[in-house]
């Protein structure tokens, strides 16, 4: 419930938190609070200001949300994006996972819109390099970061990074506000329409919309990291890094995989994906994604554990790589992801669900909203194995799949939307989740214009502006 105070822009929240932190104490003085009967909890109550009002809120600046941001300003709304780092780009700037990934189908172009933009103005600077026929991106992050920060400015959207959100405000099946976090405290973004790019369905499950069941193990998380002074010239390598259209993964990727399998056996090293290295389209210079862990990243315990175990692993794989193959015997470990990179948490149960089955079929849904390229590849949680079934045609995923239950005006953007474990291991990747991310800000653009709830969107509408931007092609 909102109550609004006689002070300009204040607002009273009602926080019961299971884990009281130092940020939330040393507001202690301004703040009426008690014990409640459980001696692990405690109340509290404090006046939030409202920093901001705007048509569309998203949350989440990754691949999805930074597109769905810059699609909703360019539809007209105003704007604003929630990014809990200083960078946009999620997983590909702070964590490494290039290249970019599903742009192409069998050598046809599948997506389209803000998300090939994005590429086109890597380009302008030497900054991507796409292979053909598959369409993967391999991108300079440093350069991903610039364009995706500028893209955003360019379209007018209000910037809060550096910011977590922590909270919502809902009352009859409608979000009023969300609650963010950052050096300035804790403050308040009223919105007409909320769009859920957090990757872990952060607002939606706060807001009490209905979760998937999990798993009994979730994909696998990464950390990917950037080695200098490889030599990339010989053999072993250069079929492998350098992705024109003839080469790519093959020999390179086999032989190093049975060394580290071997590794594995001997008790010399605990658990490996893939390889794969991708250009970073610097001489010498490239990223690895090598590494592996179970765990649910979307539990903070988990998290931690698997990121301390995962830096340490990253640092045996080095050294193993550095005994057994010369190219990489004067390399070293130059950057790494911040954070893990993450393959699955929550999925939201969506009004629509995007399966397996109907991604094979390549049947048309009623509203296409983006186009899979990507094989459905499931990685195993405890083998260094994985699932890979190729999509013989681009699947599409329905409009419906991004619409959550019970709450109606917000929605669900990038790996977080309703779907089947198959169908979700081919949408994930970031061409993809750009498509979605931009056909979310459209959605959300129409509901706010006609003062409806998202379900209600006419669905030939949106088909036509979809259509309009070039995002499904």
């Amino acid at each position: 419930m909102v109550r609004k105070s006689n002070a300009a822009a204040c607002m009273t929240g009602r926080f019961c938190a299971t884990l009281a932190t130092a940020e939330y104490l040393s507001f202690a003085r301004n703040l009426s609070w008690r014990k409640s009967k459980m001696a692990d909890r405690i109340r509290l109550e404090k006046q939030i200001p409202v920093v901001g009002k705007y048509d569309v809120v998203v949350c989440g600046g990754g691949p999805a949300g930074m597109v769905a941001a810059i699609s909703s300003a360019r539809a007209g709304m105003r704007t604003a994006i929630i990014e809990r780092y200083g960078v946009f780009g999620g997983t590909a700037t702070g964590g490494y996972v290039v290249p970019i990934s599903g742009y192409f189908h069998k050598g046809r172009q599948v997506v389209g819109g803000i998300a090939w933009e994005f590429v086109k103005r890597l380009e302008e600077y030497g900054a991507a390099q796409v292979e053909y026929p598959k369409g993967h991106v391999s991108a300079n992050v440093e350069y991903y970061k610039l364009i995706a920060h500028r893209m955003i400015e360019e379209s007018g959207v209000d910037i809060y990074t550096n910011t977590y959100l922590s909270g919502c405000m809902a009352e009859g099946g409608r979000l009023s506000h969300v609650i963010i976090e950052s050096k300035n405290g804790s403050e308040a973004i009223e919105g007409a329409c909320f769009i859920d790019a957090t990757g872990d369905a952060d607002l939606c499950r706060r807001a009490g919309v209905p979760m998937q069941a999990a798993p009994e193990m979730y994909q696998p998380m990464s950390l990917c990291f950037v080695l200098e002074g490889v030599d990339v010239t010989t053999d072993l390598l250069k079929e492998y890094i350098h992705h024109d259209g003839k080469y790519g993964h093959g020999s390179c990727q086999k032989d190093i995989h049975e060394y580290l399998a071997q590794c594995v056996s001997e008790g010399k090293l605990r658990q490996f994906g893939g390889p794969w290295f991708n250009t970073l389209l610097k001489g010498g210079s490239v990223a690895v994604n090598i590494t592996r862990c179970a765990g649910n990243a979307a539990d903070r315990a988990e998290y931690t554990r698997a990121e301390g175990q995962l830096r340490e692993d990253m640092f045996d794989i080095v050294e193993l790589l550095r005994e057994k193959y010369p190219e990489f015997r004067n390399c070293c470990i130059v950057s790494s992801g911040v954070n893990a990179g993450v393959r699955e948490t929550r999925r939201i149960d969506g009004i629509g669900i995007v399966t397996g089955d109907g991604l094979q079929s390549g049947i048309m849904p009623e509203c296409p909203v983006a186009r899979c390229a990507h094989p459905m590849d499931l990685h195993r949680a405890n083998s260094t194995q994985q699932l890979l079934v190729q999509l013989e045609e681009a699947g599409c995923i329905p409009h419906t799949a991004l619409i959550p239950k019970e709450i109606e005006n917000l929605i669900a953007a990038g790996r977080c939307i309703s779907a089947d474990a198959m169908a979700y291991a081919s949408l994930r990747v970031q061409a993809t989740l750009m498509a979605v991310g931009e056909s979310a800000g459209i959605m959300a653009a129409m509901a706010v214009e006609s003062g409806s709830n998202i379900e209600m969107i006419d669905p030939n509408e949106l088909n036509q502006r979809i259509s309009e931007r070039g995002i499904v092609m």
